[in-house]
């Protein structure tokens, strides 16, 4: 299947090269290789696509190409065939939080002394925990009381949370992502792990109506969590907890007053560099809609 090749020359770098690399994963590029920043504080990014799905009118939409505050310039081209597997396991080394979660694809060795150890091999860069979105989730959950609980992981990538969530003790777990060959994915992923309790499928928002959930993933892009922020609070089971990223530093006000608009407590916050973490809680006295 030939690929198109996107370089993308981005000014400031941070922390729109990580926006743009999220923005684009959500319309179905499938890794990225990060160029040599410069000295007046640009960098580069490489993204890569199957040529059948390249659109540059999509490209035109995303905010990273749109925002006053950053300068993004891009050119294309068709490339051969690559061996994608070999790509990503030249540059894909086990993640660890701490002594509670190491995250290793099948390849690399078995390591004593972790709590919980998940093999992830993805068919994409986003969703290995390697990203700071992705570890911060992970911190946060290790502080729930997820055992015996109801846990939607929405938009779950790889399936790398839902795989964590069962593996503390989750009741059952539904896995939903807007992308079939996430799912695909994070099918293989659950299977890879012995989960049993994970429900994967494609889905967005809409995907938790009827649904009532004790916890809720979601590591999204900023503007889909605005929008789905009634479907969330909706899904959540009075005193239930709903984890947010995907989003920078700047940008977490809008989604603490979307939340507090929609009758939910703001509870953690967390920090990566320029990317951002909020949880709430929905309170024990709300009636369930």
């Amino acid at each position: 299947m030939p690929y198109t090749e996107v370089t993308f020359l981005i000014e400031p770098v941070d922390p729109w090269r990580d926006v743009l690399m999220t923005e684009l994963a959500d319309i179905g590029y499938d890794s990225f290789e990060e160029g040599p920043d410069s000295p007046k504080g640009g960098g580069e990014l490489r993204g890569y696509v199957r040529s059948d799905r390249f659109d540059a009118g999509a490209l035109r939409q995303l905010l990273a190409l749109r925002d006053p505050h950053v300068q993004v310039s891009w050119q294309h081209r068709e490339i051969p065939d690559r061996n994608w597997n070999a790509e990503w396991e030249r540059s894909f080394q086990p993640v660890e939080v701490g002594r509670d979660v190491r995250i290793r694809a099948d390849f690399h060795p078995a390591a004593e002394g972790f709590t919980h150890e998940l093999i992830i091999t993805p068919r994409m860069a986003f969703g290995t925990g390697h990203h700071a979105t992705t570890r911060m989730m992970v911190q946060a959950m290790l502080d729930l009381a997820i055992r015996e609980k109801d846990i939607c992981d929405l938009g779950c990538g790889t399936g790398v949370l839902a795989i964590l969530a069962e593996r503390m003790g989750a009741r059952h777990c539904d896995a939903f992502d807007i992308d079939p060959g996430a799912v695909d994915n994070a099918r293989e992923n659950v299977e890879r792990n012995g989960c049993i309790r994970v429900q994967c499928a494609t889905g967005v928002a809409d995907a938790l109506v009827g649904h009532s959930y004790d916890v809720i993933l979601a590591n999204i892009e900023r503007n889909v969590l605005l929008d789905a922020m009634p479907l969330l609070s909706a899904a959540m089971k009075p005193g239930a907890a709903l984890l947010l990223s995907g989003f920078v530093v700047t940008d977490r006000h809008m989604l603490a007053q979307r939340a507090r608009e929609h009758g939910l407590e703001l509870a953690e916050r967390m920090n990566d560099g320029d990317w951002a973490l909020l949880g709430c809680r929905k309170p024990r006295n709300s009636a369930q809609a």
